[in-house]
């Protein structure tokens, strides 16, 4: 992808939206956050025992964790009545964070974690994607690599963490290399890298997270400078008609995604595609989960 270097105003504003997409998905990473989101999604204020008969399995010093780190952020308003009875429901930025989980839910349905194509419950869908995209500086490389189309170990160094050593660097390109979201150009340890088809599909996600992050409330589709640019217009253009000419009216032009190879294009079985936009509730919502490993704080990345 061929791209024009921006200037140093717009690059410090990119920098400023890919810290606060960042630092969104290491908030939202940790177990159990988007679980308690989407349960005060659907059942309104909740006392803790009632949210965690809810859960699977979080003990309740877990659920007390995250229902304190939740409020914290402002997605979760703790309230008592009478001194005594204390509830905990979804904020309004907490109900305006959701659409960016719906479109991480999608993501990780159609790009299944290390290919694993059962079904798996919308609420555990979304805990992959962000234990997918939650660790430190992955969001930063895929934004440096989608920005530049594609960039060598040393150049994602100095532009995303030199304060790092170029191995600890390196090691963190591979561990993202693993997942699926990077690779390299070339069956050389020396080629660039560049992103995969699994991680250009992250416009909508991403574009939706940087709204949100930045305060406002994401609506429909939702344009990025960066992941998801808006259609350009073309140049009126004019014809002669017996020495009167007529201006055609500007159509409009949707801009290509960045190229993906098509080696990694995956067809998505019907069964697993995406339905809906808004997360089912009950059965569906926590059901085909699988195995349920114990409960964790997380910071972010694949392990738990």
């Amino acid at each position: 992808m061929t791209t024009t270097k921006p200037s140093a105003s717009t690059q410090r504003k990119r920098i400023t939206d890919m810290r606060r997409v960042e630092e969104s998905l290491v908030m939202l990473a940790p177990r159990w956050s988007a679980w308690t989101l989407l349960t005060l999604k659907e059942t309104g204020p909740q006392r803790p025992i009632d949210i965690r008969k809810a859960l699977p399995m979080p003990s309740a010093p877990v659920l007390s964790a995250r229902l304190s780190s939740l409020t914290d952020a402002g997605l979760v308003d703790r309230r008592a009545v009478n001194g005594r009875l204390v509830t905990y429901g979804l904020s309004v930025r907490g109900r305006q964070v959701i659409p960016a989980l719906d479109a991480l839910a999608g993501w990780a349905q159609r790009h299944p974690l290390d290919g694993d194509e059962a079904p798996v419950a919308y609420a555990e869908r979304i805990e992959e994607a962000l234990l997918q995209l939650g660790g430190r500086h992955t969001a930063a490389v895929l934004w440096t690599l989608r920005e530049r189309g594609q960039a060598r170990v040393g150049d994602l160094h100095q532009a995303i963490a030199p304060q790092l050593s170029l191995p600890t660097m390196s090691l963190k390109l591979t561990t993202i290399a693993a997942d699926g979201l990077i690779e390299r150009m070339a069956d050389d340890q020396r080629a660039p890298y560049r992103l995969s088809a699994i991680a250009a599909d992250l416009a909508e996600p991403f574009a939706l997270l940087s709204a949100w992050a930045a305060g406002r409330t994401p609506k429909g589709n939702v344009t990025h400078p960066v992941w998801n640019p808006a259609p350009a217009k073309t140049q009126p253009t004019q014809r002669s008609n017996g020495g009167n000419r007529a201006t055609r009216p500007a159509t409009v032009r949707a801009t290509a995604a960045a190229p993906v190879p098509a080696a990694h294009n995956r067809a998505v079985p019907p069964a697993l595609a995406c339905q809906a936009k808004t997360a089912p509730w009950g059965a569906q919502l926590f059901s085909h989960a699988g195995p349920q490993q114990p409960a964790a704080t997380a910071a972010g990345g694949r392990a738990r």
